[in-house]
């Protein structure tokens, strides 16, 4: 008899989650053990109160963003070494974005980590830059303290990554110190609870970044720039991208208006939304820029990204104190 009415309570927790929309496989993140690792106090604030087709970001509206840089390898280098900041001085390129998510680790694309040139090596990251030709940025008479860079003392793409073509496209980079933070470096927030389960599709979402700003001149943005796009039906993504791959729940379909979009540089950056569902309203990293047209923004084709929300548990699992 207690059998089935264990069994009748189950079907009743099925049925009443379907009902109201909840997932049946809702778990509380917060018991994660890594969770205080995590900074839920403060992530996700920005200053502002208010790419391609994009606009500039005001000075402090996503404390968060990294820029991740590259440089030549030694051709003493076997590969595992770092770079001797004191020996070299060449200039890093800054190729991808990133997103700060504690004081130790930084959110990206495994393709902007993994099966790079191999010539190339990541060298830099680069925390609270808002203009690239200044060493200190000011903007209507405030001016942030100069940008902080760091070394990567791990860096860990995802162990699945590009099995199958360009799923799993996640990476994490560990810094090899302590990020400062202050107004203009801030971490953002990661989607849990009921945002592990929210379904985005039809809603809009930024995202920010220093990548190309024309596709015919094949320029970095000298600023950081913003761009709105839509999420739309998966369906969208998969006629563009069917000759490439398939695509999963995993993946976000996002964008498809001519003239605005993400873009080369613009890898690895985040995917935001501001939400109030934690209790004042923050932003949220639910996505992570993954790969798109080669001709962004020259045709109404979306873009796929990684869905955040879906790897919170690697996330977890791979920091570290």
């Amino acid at each position: 008899m207690l059998f089935w009415t264990e069994k009748l309570l189950v079907f009743l927790c099925v049925f009443v989650t379907k009902l109201f929309g909840i997932s049946h496989s809702f778990k509380n993140e917060t018991s994660h053990y890594n969770w205080n690792l995590l900074d839920y106090e403060h992530c996700g604030e920005s200053l502002s109160d208010r790419i391609i087709g994009g606009t500039e970001a005001s000075l402090g509206q996503y404390p968060w963003l990294a820029r991740i840089g590259y440089k030549y390898r030694s051709i003493f280098d076997d590969g595992d070494s770092d770079f001797d900041d004191e020996t070299d001085d060449m200039e890093p390129t800054f190729r991808c974005g990133g997103s700060l998510i504690n004081k130790l680790y930084v959110l990206t694309a495994a393709h902007c980590v993994i099966n790079i040139p191999q010539k190339y090596k990541v060298s830099i990251v680069r925390l609270g830059e808002n203009y690239v030709d200044t060493k200190v940025d000011c903007e209507n008479g405030i001016c942030a303290p100069p940008y902080q860079d760091f070394k990567p003392q791990t860096i860990i793409p995802h162990e699945h990554y590009d099995t199958p073509k360009f799923h799993n496209d996640i990476a994490l980079i560990r810094l090899n110190s302590t990020v400062a933070y202050h107004a203009f470096v801030q971490p953002i927030c990661l989607p849990w609870g009921s945002q592990m389960f929210e379904d985005y599709l039809g809603t809009s979402a930024e995202v920010a970044g220093w990548g190309i700003l024309n596709i015919n001149e094949q320029k970095l943005s000298q600023v950081l720039m913003v761009v709105t796009l839509p999420i739309v039906d998966m369906a969208k993504c998969e006629k563009s991208f069917k000759k490439y791959t398939t695509l999963s729940k995993n993946q976000l379909c996002v964008g498809g208006n001519e003239g605005k979009d993400s873009c080369g540089g613009d890898s690895g950056g985040p995917l935001m939304k501001p939400s109030a569902a934690h209790g004042a309203p923050r932003y949220y990293v639910i996505g992570l820029v993954s790969f798109g047209s080669k001709r962004c923004g020259l045709f109404p084709i979306p873009a796929i990204y990684t869905n955040t929300a879906k790897y919170l548990d690697w996330i977890l699992g791979h920091l570290r104190p």
